[in-house]
């Protein structure tokens, strides 16, 4: 009971540092490893993991090679049938960003809850549905930006007046968001996970400018995991995303191979590789390593846009940590037969 309580005393603890820690240096929120980054997939993703209590943080760096980097941070932590009802799910998502020569900022925190629903024989079918609600900060500096009308025909003067008008340098809107994940795991190493999430349902008005604000459309996004091994100690994990919003849509689609090198006594340990690719815009490949309640990930895209006379093929470098707490029971002692002394 002890190990529970201390348990439940770090997980608002730290619910509470993400609540009130000041803004983080990072950028628009888009990440290669979706697949470990779950707070970032929807609010159907809430608790649905195997624990007690989840930790999720992430960071992301790219564009260095054409511009001031952008720049993400990320942490989300969330907890399964919380305070103790079954089915509860529970949840904080908090992130920052600073994008470019402009120092473009956004700071982003919700709340949020889930419900999950098991059925099947075993219970290896589960249903879950979930909502965050929380706000969205946007900032803007200046002082970093430069303006054609600031060119006096022979340099750049930065005295000369840049003949835009600026109704505002910060502004704050509120969100809501709603998701759905469908699971199905027949056997420890068999997964297929279906989730469908739908953001920006509040559809706020955004605008820097004089001008009247531009509505921020609702995004769309569907992800596919899947699961199964290949041989003894391998298995594959193929897996897309595709996101709209607005015009605009990506595409991610690829696939890990997991090799366990233990899986005994409640101890799980393995190492992945993975290569991805993200339609019209770059290559990825990832590397991890889950040790027992710890995974770890790093990937590197490669872009292949139109920006590449820029960038070089150069994309950005992502960093992945999860800690699921949970109880693993008494690992079994062997004993050595010796023999009777007299």
């Amino acid at each position: 009971m002890k190990q529970r309580t201390d348990r439940n005393a770090l997980f608002v603890a730290l619910m509470c540092w993400a609540a009130f820690a000041p803004s983080l240096l990072a950028q628009d929120i888009h990440f290669s490893q979706f697949f470990n980054a779950p707070p970032a997939c929807g609010p159907g993703r809430i608790g649905t993991f195997d624990g007690e209590y989840r930790l999720n943080g992430i960071f992301r760096q790219q564009w260095r090679s054409v511009t001031i980097p952008y720049r993400t941070f990320a942490l989300g932590g969330d907890a399964r049938d919380f305070g103790g009802v079954k089915g509860l799910g529970a949840g904080i998502w908090t992130y920052s960003d600073k994008a470019g020569d402009s120092r473009l900022q956004q700071f982003h925190l919700s709340i949020g809850a889930s419900w999950t629903e098991r059925f099947g024989p075993s219970s290896e079918h589960a249903l879950s549905g979930g909502a965050q609600f929380g706000f969205t900060s946007i900032s803007i500096d200046r002082s970093a930006m430069t303006f054609d009308a600031q060119y006096n025909g022979f340099a750049y003067d930065p005295s000369l007046a840049n003949n835009e008008q600026f109704q505002r340098e910060a502004l704050t809107h509120t969100d809501l968001h709603a998701g759905v994940l469908y699971r199905y795991r027949p056997g420890q190493r068999e997964m297929i996970e279906l989730g469908l999430s739908f953001f920006n349902l509040t559809a706020p008005r955004i605008g820097l400018l004089g001008s009247p604000p531009a509505t921020l459309d609702h995004r769309f996004a569907l992800q596919v995991i899947t699961r199964f091994p290949v041989a003894e100690k391998v298995d594959l994990l193929p897996m897309l995303q595709y996101m709209t919003q607005g015009r605009f849509n990506e595409l991610d689609i690829g696939g890990n191979v997991r090799y366990i090198l233990l899986d005994r006594y409640g101890l799980e340990r393995a190492v992945s590789f993975g290569a991805h690719y993200r339609a019209d815009d770059a290559g990825y490949i990832y590397a991890g390593l889950e040790h027992d309640d710890w995974t770890f990930g790093v990937s590197y895209d490669v872009n292949t846009s139109d920006l590449v006379p820029a960038s070089r093929n150069r994309g950005g470098v992502e960093l992945s940590i999860i800690r699921i707490f949970r109880d693993h029971g008494a690992v079994p002692v062997r004993f050595k037969a010796c023999p009777d002394q007299y």
